[in-house]
C-alpha cells in the first residue's frame, strides 16, 4: 500500500490532466474537465483525447505522454485502457492518478486490479471504481459527477469514504459547507483509508477527518494513522459498516474488501479518541460540531426553549460522558433574577417561551450562564421549521441571536444546535434527537385516539399519588414518568401491585427523590391490568413511508424479533393478516391448550395507533410495549413517543 507521505501532489495539485476528456453529456471525462473549469482551478489543465483538438475550449493532446508530468491524472477511460495510462503516468513521474472506471476486483476480476497496480508501481492511485477527489483549497474538483466547489474559506473537514455515493451526499449536504478534501477510495487498491487519514492529519487547515469505512484494512497502518491524527489534534469521526451480518455481506460486495470484526475495529477507534456514529447524517453533523468546537476541561451548559430538548440533552450528556456544569451560587442567583418566574435554573436550562422574541432578556440569561467559572462549552438548541413567513422567521432569528450573543458575552464560544434534520437554522449543527416524551404526556394522546389504557392519574407529589390511589381503589402500579426516560423499569422506576394510599405515598416519595430527575418528572399511578399475552405495537414516521409494527412484546421483544411491518395507512384486515403471520401467532389464536385472545380488540388498538401517528405530524414514533391482550380485550400498559415539535403536546 502507498503511504500518506506520497499523496501531497495528488491531493493538492497544481496541474491536472484529464485522460478521456470529452464534451459528451453525462460522461466522466466531461464532468471531470468541466468541474475544474467551473471551479476556477488556477493551475495547468490538460485535456487528453486522440480524436479531438479541443474539448470545452481546452486544447487537447493525443496522449498523456504529450502532456508531460502533471501532479494529478484523472483517468476517465474504460477499464481495459487504464493500465497503459497508469504506466505512462508513472514513467512521467506524475504525482498520482484518480481512476474513475469500474470493472476491477469489485466485479471479481482480481487480475485486472493486479495489472493496474503493477502498471502504477510506486505512484499513488485513488480507485479504481472511485468517484474521485475534491481538493477544495486547491480548487481542484477531480470528480466524475457534476459538482460545485464548496466555499474554501470554511474548509476544515476532510472526508475519506469507501462509498462514492456518500461523497456525493456530503458535497450536497448544505452545499458541502466546511469540506476541505473529499477522497472516494473506491476499491482502495493503492491508496487505502490509512494512507488518506495519515496524509490529511498533516494537511494545512484540516481540523476533522470524517471517514466512512466498509473494510477494516490493515490494523497496524490504521492504528498509525489514527495516532498521527491524535498527535496533531485532528479529530476523527467514523461511520463503520458491517455491524450486522447483512452489512458485512453488502460492504464486501460493494468495495471488494471483506468487512471485519466490528467490535475489534470499534475498540481501536475509541482507544485513539475517534467518535463512532451510525448514520451519514450523524457523520456529517458530528464532524461539523467537532470542527467548530474547542477543547476545554470545564463543563458544558445547554440552553433551550423546550423542556423536551432539555431532557434529551441531559440524557445524551449522560450517555456520552459529557459533564454538565453545576451552577455556582452566584450563577443560580443571576439566573433566578434573569429567568421568568415559572422557569427553573437547571442545566440543561429551559428558558421557556415567556422570553421568546425578547433578545434583551435572552442576552441576560445567556450571559449569566457563561459567566459561571465552570462553563467551558455552551450550546443553544433551536430548530427553525421550513417555510416560515418573513415575520415569523424574524422571531426565530431574534430569539437565537439574543441567546447566542448573551452566551458569547459571558466568554464562551457558543454552538447553535438543532434537533431535527432539515430544520437547522443557518450555521447550526444538526445534533439533538427528537424529544422523548414522558409517559404521562403520551397517555392523553392515546386516550384521544381511542387506545385503551389502564385507569390512571398523574402526581407531582407523594400526597397527590396517594390521593390517586385512593380514588382508583384497587392495587396499582407506580411508575416514574419524565421527559427523556426511556425504560423506567430498568432505572428502578416501576413498582407493581401496591395496595393502599399510604404505601403508594411511600413509593412515590422514593421515586420522586431519584437523583438527576429532569424538570417535569412525575409519578404515574395506574390500575393493575389483567394478565394477558404481551404484544408490541409501534408506529414510526422515519422510514421511506410511515409504518406500523406489531409482534410479540414484553422484555424479550428485541431478542425474539417476531414482528411484522405494515405500511400506513392500514386496514384492520391487514393488521389481522400480519398478526397471523407471526411465528408465535398460536399465542394469540389458542394453541397447546391456551385460550384464544380477543384478536378483534388487538387489531382495533393497533389500527388506532397507526391513525394516531398519521394524524399528528409532530409525532416521530409511538411504541406500546407491552400491550396486554386476553380473552376480554387489549390494553396498553407502557408507552413511549418521540415528539419533533418545539414543545411537548398540551
Amino acid at each position: 500500500m502507498i503511504s500518506g507521505a506520497a499523496l501531497g501532489r495528488l491531493l493538492a495539485p497544481a496541474s491536472v490532466a484529464v485522460v478521456g476528456a470529452t464534451d459528451r453529456a453525462g460522461a466522466y471525462g466531461r464532468h471531470a474537465l468541466e468541474n475544474l473549469l467551473r471551479a476556477g482551478f488556477a493551475g495547468r489543465v490538460v485535456a487528453v483525447n486522440p480524436g479531438r483538438r479541443d474539448v470545452l475550449g481546452v486544447p487537447c493532446v493525443p496522449s498523456l505522454a504529450d502532456a508531460g508530468a502533471v501532479d494529478a491524472v484523472v483517468v476517465a477511460t474504460p477499464a481495459a485502457t487504464v493500465p497503459d495510462v497508469l504506466a505512462t503516468a508513472a514513467g512521467l513521474r506524475c504525482g498520482g492518478a484518480v481512476v474513475l472506471a469500474a470493472g476491477f476486483a469489485e466485479t471479481g476480476d482480481a487480475g485486472a486490479q493486479d495489472r493496474l497496480l503493477a502498471a502504477a508501481g510506486a505512484m499513488p492511485v485513488v480507485g479504481p471504481n472511485s468517484n474521485g477527489v475534491v481538493a477544495v483549497t486547491a480548487r481542484a474538483p477531480m470528480w466524475g459527477d457534476a459538482v460545485t466547489l464548496p466555499d474554501p474559506a470554511a474548509a476544515t473537514t476532510a472526508l475519506v469514504t469507501q462509498s462514492g455515493n456518500l461523497g456525493v451526499l456530503a458535497l450536497a449536504h448544505r452545499a458541502g459547507l466546511g469540506l476541505h478534501t473529499v477522497v472516494s477510495l473506491g476499491n482502495a487498491a493503492s491508496v487505502d483509508a490509512a494512507a488518506a487519514l495519515g496524509h490529511l492529519a498533516a494537511a494545512p487547515g484540516v481540523r476533522v477527518v470524517a471517514a466512512y469505512l466498509e473494510a477494516d484494512g490493515d490494523g497496524a497502518r490504521t492504528a498509525a494513522a489514527l495516532a498521527r491524527c491524535a498527535e496533531r489534534d485532528v479529530r476523527v469521526v467514523v461511520l463503520k459498516a458491517g455491524r450486522s451480518a447483512e452489512g458485512r455481506t453488502v460492504g464486501g460486495a460493494h468495495t471488494a474488501s471483506l468487512s471485519g470484526d466490528h467490535a475489534a475495529f470499534a475498540a481501536l477507534a475509541r482507544e485513539a479518541g475517534a467518535v463512532l456514529v451510525t448514520s451519514p447524517h450523524d457523520l456529517f453533523e458530528t464532524a461539523r460540531a467537532l470542527a467548530a468546537g474547542r477543547r476545554d476541561p470545564r463543563g458544558c451548559a445547554v440552553v433551550t426553549c423546550s423542556g423536551g430538548d432539555a431532557a434529551v440533552a441531559a440524557d445524551l450528556a449522560a450517555d456520552t460522558g459529557v459533564a454538565l456544569t453545576r451552577w455556582s451560587p452566584a450563577t443560580l442567583a443571576a439566573l433566578t433574577a434573569a429567568l421568568p418566574a415559572t422557569a427553573t435554573p437547571t442545566n440543561p436550562l429551559d428558558h421557556t417561551n415567556l422570553v421568546w422574541d425578547d433578545p434583551a432578556a435572552l442576552h441576560r440569561i445567556g450571559a449569566a450562564v457563561t459567566a459561571d467559572p465552570d462553563v467551558g462549552h455552551a450550546l443553544y438548541v433551536q430548530d427553525e421549521p421550513a417555510g416560515l413567513s418573513p415575520s415569523d422567521a424574524g422571531e426565530w432569528r431574534r430569539t437565537r441571536d439574543g441567546a447566542l450573543a448573551g452566551l458569547a458575552a459571558g466568554g464562551a464560544v457558543p454552538m447553535l444546535v438543532a434537533t431535527t434534520p432539515g430544520q437547522e437554522p443557518a450555521g447550526a449543527v444538526g445534533g439533538l434527537r427528537p424529544a422523548l416524551l414522558a409517559e404521562h404526556e403520551v397517555l392523553p394522546l392515546l386516550v384521544a385516539a381511542g387506545v385503551a389504557v389502564p385507569a390512571h392519574g398523574v402526581a407531582a407529589t407523594a400526597a397527590q399519588a396517594g390521593a390517586v390511589a385512593a380514588r382508583l381503589g384497587v392495587p396499582v402500579a407506580v411508575k416514574l414518568s419524565a421527559p427523556g426516560l426511556l425504560h423506567a423499569s430498568e432505572a428502578g422506576g416501576v413498582v407493581l401491585g401496591i395496595d393502599g394510599a399510604a404505601a403508594v405515598e411511600a413509593v412515590a416519595a422514593r421515586l420522586l427523590a431519584t437523583p438527576g430527575l429532569p424538570t417535569g418528572a412525575r409519578v404515574l399511578v395506574a390500575a393493575m391490568a389483567a394478565p394477558g399475552t404481551e404484544v408490541l405495537v409501534s408506529a414510526r414516521a422515519d422510514g421511506v413511508v410511515p409504518t406500523l409494527v406489531v409482534g410479540l412484546g414484553g422484555i424479550w421483544s428485541e431478542a425474539l424479533a417476531d414482528v411484522v411491518t405494515l405500511p400506513l395507512p392500514v386496514t384492520g384486515q391487514a393488521v389481522r393478516a400480519g398478526l397471523l403471520r407471526l411465528r408465535g401467532s398460536a399465542l394469540l389464536t389458542g394453541g397447546r391448550g391456551r385460550p384464544a385472545v380477543d384478536l378483534d380488540a388487538l387489531v382495533a388498538l393497533a389500527a388506532r395507533v397507526g391513525d394516531l401517528l398519521l394524524g399528528c405530524p409532530d409525532l416521530a414514533s409511538v411504541e406500546l410495549n407491552p400491550v396486554l391482550v386476553n380473552g376480554s380485550g387489549a390494553v396498553a400498559v407502557d408507552a413511549l413517543a418521540l415528539w419533533t415539535g418545539r414543545a411537548a403536546p398540551a
